[in-house]
């Protein structure tokens, strides 16, 4: 504190600021400047100017003259003011006060009252005076408590007593709003125990919720000490806190002598343990005072203090609390989880979780609150997110408090690499200290870059928790974007069970969409929901709201009835009733009806008021000023939270207009502080219903006010991308489309780079539609180059959502708009692909200075057809169309080297190679691969480099070049590793299996598929999830344990049902087959033997693994002719499909050789049953002889079976064959068909087919 002068005044004045930059002591400030700027009144001291001066606030307010009320104290008690010790202001975080009369390790003199022959006059005969004192610090305190302000921290060191005996009150460090029950409960918890000792209440002592009632007690405890001449427990430490909580004070009357028993009374009224049993406001103390003889002030205030209603008590709900509390015991444990609480707008569900932060913050749990906030006022219909990730933002801002504090070594440990990840989301750590050198993440794939992120998130919340047990809330899911909740989902299944923290979430029932639906479906998430309050709740309520001990049943009654026991109804009813002075208090303290009489069980016989809370809340708001209500309607388009310097400009209001009208929206209860120089509605109900009375021609210059102010607000430093679909939806409803679609591909675009694929679909989306709309409206359209760049990120997004089909549509557009379609006609295609391959070997042949273009503009539309080519590939592999992956991926890599960009070229060229390699250029294919590394290109992209390898170790396979495959996949998995992209580690993770399986290490694929299941499961990834379910199927088939691959193919084929995934379900067919045929359960053989071939009837081949599905089909094929045949006469009709089978896997071997022994193995079989003996075994021994050059020792050995099976017992080919398969299938651990193999004692030349 310092004593200072006004540049502008000359004025002498007190100047308040903080030297040090501690948190606490920048809370306490920042406090007190907030109480003090609206308060206007005689008895509260004046804030002349405030500022912030290097980052750190400072006010000037007025010098007071006068005494301190603890000079007062010692002048009237004839104590050395020397030895009289100041109370200090007390800060203690989290510690639960000791329980108990145990010794704290203090030494107390005994206390109590003396006896009567040694007690006193009361205050020394001046009780008038401290009677009449206190009552003018009741006038003080009730108008601070209608405004909405709790001090927090009363005591006789900040009142100072003016010349002309009015006490003011100073120092509101500790001053906190209390909104009452009127609107919604704000999730501010400051997890803190804060105040004086020796004043304190005792709900401020257990760290709970305060209102004015804690500033009765304190008043009491100074009353008691004016009085008596000591508080009513004196000293300091935890014992004092313990008497406050546990013990009665003594009378006034038993400390001093001339005490009237309504004094005596009252005294102990204000001292009451419970809040609820406490007298309830300071002007009834004031009243109390006034019949002892108490004076008012010199110079009374001209304005009344504004009545106001309490926050009732936690009732109806203590159930959900006392599990929430065992959750957070087991949180505490390391056993934390996801508990999500639904119910309908006003239900009561940020309450609960408020009283449960509350509960946290006093056992040592670090609470981190937050909420999802719709973008504005509605207007569109449609469903309108915030920023992504923006649910997580307080945690994120915590943890960047947390580094700043603590300082690098911290910053290492929460966030090291994480940190520059993370910072997209929430700028402030990209400041934190050694964060500027760390290195820009390494690009990524979308879905590996959104999975990167959740990974990010999850590790650093990990280093967070370690130190202390974490709450976080996280309220309003319903306005949740789809990131932040793939995030919470992802945290729920993989990381949230084994941790120190507990997700707590609440949500509107009325407006749950599908994500959210999926969420709270999820395995691990425990799912609330609250009910109606009943009859009796309400009544305690109405009992806490109003002070009032027994409210008459029938008003209860009729407010249930009325408000379906919805707490906000409740609230407002009775908020509507006072605001419009219909229920007021008389000047003795009583609720008084307006119309007459004073009984309140007549309250609902006259107010007429409606019973529906949209006209409830519509009445109250259109009883504000014009000018208030001009200003609400700006603050409702603006948004749930706004910025109040924002509305100012956007209102365009004078200062003093629109001061006032914000001070009358704040006093009703409709807008309040949000800190940090933001204001939010008390309830998004009022915000809604505010929106909607706004007249149509009225909102669209609101919104255009909106747009500008927003923008002219962040016009030095840019507009921040947060406001991207903020500023888009504002401008389209101002109709102003140029800077609606500009917003809106901004939004879009950012959306996309930060994972956020369903928001960024949807400002997209919009964009194309609403430039439809203005186009057939005006006949004016925007440039096709641009409406193709929406196409095109839109198929991104939607490629994200693996929306393949919406992908391929947008991304065709993307390309026609451009100038490029794709032909329709197999013709046409045919001739497109011819033209596409010599321009490509044009530009193997040409100096790439040739091929590349030299106008700018021509290659930024090149680069945008070769991304728009690019993403059309990728989806037209995975739909299995070969000619149309084959024609955009020339057309891509044709673009991309036109357009010079590299970085998109790496990816397009290891396609290339896999492309020309099948196509038996294997010199051109091995160019490309080394392309594909980077090779003549100055540009580094790790990721694209290990999609490169990938794609070179499936061609690699293809051939079955097993070592060189397992080196490429070996190489991409060093990259992926450092890069963190699980996704494609998984793929090499696959690679590595199949080339385990296919020679012949069964127990190692086994294994390697097992890991990948469980990380793809965790990792919420389908694809990857399904394939390693139905391989690890795979190799149990060929070890013999059907009864364990059974359960896992019925699984796969589960996950698969109603997928369009024809790889997988002709893989599972062929397995599920094979399965069925070693059961001899030869009617469902049949049956997936034909659903393989009419898919295969419709699909053309992709991948290799597909020959299970073929292998399998035609086994069963071959197994039912062998069983239907009848001797002498002609082949049953299945002979026919086995044919057919055995063709599809003798065209598949062409394309793929790793399939020829399998190939020929079958066609060996087909041979046998048609009865040409020697093409059958010529067959078998060149499938042995293939399998054995191919390093596919299982195919060898069951190509060595056949042949044992059909030779003549005991002959020397069938002794040599039966021992290659013995040793085959003794090496490969196939228990099954080693026996068989060693016994051939088979019913027939080719047994039943069980191999």
């Amino acid at each position: 504190m310092y004593r200072a002068c006004l540049d502008e005044t000359g004025e002498r004045v007190a100047l308040k600021t903080v030297r040090v930059p501690e948190a606490a002591m920048l809370r306490g400030i920042r406090r007190e400047i907030h109480a003090l700027r609206r308060i206007q009144h005689p008895g509260v001291v004046r804030v002349l100017a405030e500022g912030v001066q290097d980052g750190l606030p400072w006010y000037a307010m007025e010098l007071l003259e006068g005494l301190t009320l603890r000079r007062y104290v010692d002048e009237l008690w004839k104590r050395n003011p020397g030895t009289t010790t100041d109370v200090i202001t007390q800060v203690v975080s989290a510690p639960q006060p000791p329980s108990g009369t145990g010794s704290t390790g203090v030494s107390f003199r005994p206390f109590g009252p003396p006896p009567l022959e040694q007690r006193r006059e009361a205050a020394l005969e001046r009780l008038g005076e401290v009677l009449t004192l206190t009552r003018r610090l009741c006038s003080s305190l009730a108008f601070l408590h209608g405004e909405g302000i709790v001090h927090r921290d009363l005591k006789p060191e900040n009142i100072v007593i003016r010349p002309d005996g009015t006490p003011v009150l100073v120092d509101f460090g500790l001053a906190s709003a209390f909104g009452g029950p009127m609107g919604r409960e704000s999730l501010d918890v400051s997890g803190s125990m804060e105040g004086s000792y020796v004043y304190m209440a005792p709900e401020q002592i257990k760290g709970g919720l305060v209102d004015a009632r804690a500033d009765l007690y304190s008043l009491g405890c100074i009353l008691h000490e004016l009085v008596v001449g000591q508080p009513p427990f004196p000293g300091s430490g935890w014992e004092v806190l313990r008497r406050h909580l546990q013990d009665q004070p003594y009378r006034l009357s038993e400390w001093v002598k001339g005490v009237p028993p309504e004094l005596d009374a009252l005294v102990q009224r204000m001292l009451a343990k419970v809040p609820r049993e406490r007298i309830g406001y300071a002007a009834d103390v004031g009243a109390a005072l006034a019949g002892l003889g108490a004076e008012e002030l010199p110079r009374p205030p001209r304005d009344s203090p504004r009545p106001y209603l309490y926050r009732p008590e936690f009732v109806g709900r203590q159930r959900l609390l006392m599990e929430l509390e065992q959750r957070l015991a087991m949180a505490r444990e390391g056993q934390g989880g996801c508990l999500l609480i639904g119910g309908e707008s006003g239900a009561g569900k940020t309450r609960v979780v408020m009283e449960c932060a509350v509960s946290a913050s006093r056992t040592a749990v670090r609470v981190v609150t937050g909420g999802c906030l719709p973008l504005s006022g509605s207007g569109t219909g449609e469903q309108l997110y915030g920023e992504p990730l923006h649910a997580f933002k307080p945690l994120l801002q915590a943890i960047a408090d947390e580094c700043r504090h603590l300082g690098f070594e911290e910053t290492e440990r929460l966030l090291g690499a994480r940190g520059k990840v993370l910072a997209r989301y929430e700028p402030a750590l990209a400041d934190l200290p050694g964060q500027e050198a760390r290195p820009e993440p390494p690009r990524l794939p979308p879905q590996a870059a959104r999975e990167r992120v959740m990974r990010c998130l999850a590790e650093t919340l990990a280093a967070f928790c370690e130190k202390e047990p974490v709450l976080l809330v996280i309220d309003d899911l319903q306005w949740a974007d789809e990131l932040s909740l793939g995030v919470l989902d992802s945290l729920q299944a993989g990381f949230l069970g084994e941790s120190h923290v507990l997700v707590v979430g609440t949500y509107r029932s009325e407006e749950l969409d599908a994500a959210l639906r999926m969420l709270l479906a999820a395995p691990g998430v425990t799912h609330r929901a609250l009910g109606q309050l009943d009859e009796s709740m309400v009544a305690r309520m109405v009992e806490d709201m109003l002070a009032l001990p027994s409210p008459p049943d029938s008003f209860v009654r009729f407010l249930t009835t009325r408000s379906a026991g919805n707490p906000f109804f409740v609230a407002e009813y009775l908020r509507t009733a006072i605001d419009e002075r219909l229920l007021f208090r008389d000047v003795f303290g009583r609720w008084q009806v307006a119309a007459g009489g004073d009984a309140l069980d007549r309250l609902h016989e006259e107010l007429p008021l409606p019973g529906v809370l949209h006209d409830l809340v519509g009445r109250r708001l259109e009883g504000l000023g014009s000018e208030a209500r001009g200003l609400l309607e700006v603050a409702s388009v603006l948004g749930r939270e706004l910025d109040a310097d924002v509305l100012a400009v956007a209102a365009g209001m004078g200062d003093l207009q629109e001061l006032e009208a914000l001070e009358e929206l704040r006093a009703r209860h409709v807008l309040e502080d949000a800190g940090g120089g933001r204001l939010r509605f008390v309830h998004d109900k009022l915000r809604e219903i505010a929106y909607e009375g706004i007249l149509p021609e009225r909102r669209r210059p609101l919104h255009r006010a909106a747009a500008m102010a927003l923008e002219e607000h962040h016009a030095e430093e840019g507009v921040p991308p947060a406001l991207y679909p903020v500023l888009a939806h504002h401008f389209e409803l101002a109709q102003d489309d140029v800077w609606t679609f500009e917003y809106l591909e901004k939004a879009g675009a950012n959306a996309l780079q930060a994972g956020a694929n369903l928001e960024a679909s949807g400002y997209l989306r919009r964009a194309l539609e609403l430039e439809v709309q203005r186009g057939q409206d005006t006949g004016v359209r925007v440039d096709g180059s641009r409406r193709a760049r929406w196409e095109r990120l839109l198929a991104e997004a939607m490629h994200g959502l693996s929306d393949f089909e919406a992908c391929i549509s947008h991304g065709q557009r993307a390309l026609a708009e451009l100038g490029r379609p794709l032909p329709e006609t197999p013709g046409g295609l045919g001739r497109f692909i011819l033209t596409q391959v010599v321009r490509q070997v044009l530009h193997l042949v040409l100096p790439r200075k040739w091929v590349r273009e030299d106008d700018r503009q021509t290659r930024v539309l090149l680069g945008a057809s070769a991304l728009a080519a690019t993403r059309l590939a990728e989806c037209y592999y995975w739909r299995y169309d070969p000619l149309r992956m084959v024609a955009t991926a020339l057309l891509a890599v044709n673009l991309a080297e036109r357009a010079g960009r590299d970085a998109e070229m790496l990816r397009l060229y290891g396609q290339l190679g896999s492309i020309t390699g099948m196509g038996r250029l294997h010199p051109l294919a091995r160019a490309y691969f080394r392309r594909a590394q980077g090779e003549g290109l100055l540009v580094e992209d790790p990721s694209a480099t290990a999609f490169g390898l990938i794609v070179e170790s499936m061609y690699h396979s293809c051939f079955a070049r097993w070592e060189p495959a397992a080196g490429k996949a070996s190489e991409a998995q060093r990259v992926l590793l450092r890069l963190g992209d699980k996704g494609e580690l998984e793929l090499s993770e696959v690679l590595l299996g199949h080339v385990d399986y296919y020679t012949g290490r069964f127990e190692e694929a086994l294994a390697r598929f097992a890991g990948i299941r469980e990380s793809a499961r965790k990792r919420g990834h389908f694809q990857h999830e399904v394939w390693s379910t139905y391989t690890m199927a795979r190799s149990l088939l060929v070890l013999g344990r059907v009864d364990e691959a059974m359960p896992l193919l019925r699984e796969a084929v589960g996950m698969l049902r109603g997928r369009h995934d024809p790889l997988s379900h002709i893989i599972c067919g062929g397995l599920l087959g094979m399965a069925y045929l070693q059961r001899e359960d030869w009617e469902r053989a049949r049956d997936e033997a034909d659903k393989v071939m009419e898919l295969a009837r419709r699909y053309q081949p992709m991948l290799y693994t597909e020959i299970h599905g073929y292998e399998g089909a035609a086994r069963v094929y071959l197994a039912l002719w062998e069983r239907e045949r009848v001797p002498g006469q002609k082949p049953p009709p299945v002979a026919e499909e086995a044919k057919r089978a055995c063709a599809r896997l003798s065209s598949f071997a062409v394309r793929f050789p790793l399939s020829g022994a399998v190939a020929l193995r079958c066609t060996g079989r087909m041979h046998w049953l048609a009865g040409h003996k020697w093409r059958a075994r010529s067959a078998w021994r060149r499938s042995a002889r293939l399998a054995r050059e191919m390093g596919m020792p299982y195919d060898e050995a069951m190509a060595w079976l056949e042949l044992a099976r059909t030779s003549a017992p005991g002959s020397p080919e069938r002794e040599e064959s039966a021992r290659h398969a013995v040793e085959g299938f003794r090496r490969l651990g196939c228990a099954g068909l080693l026996r068989e193999a060693e016994s051939l004692n088979l019913p027939s030349p080719l047994g039943r087919g069980t191999g």
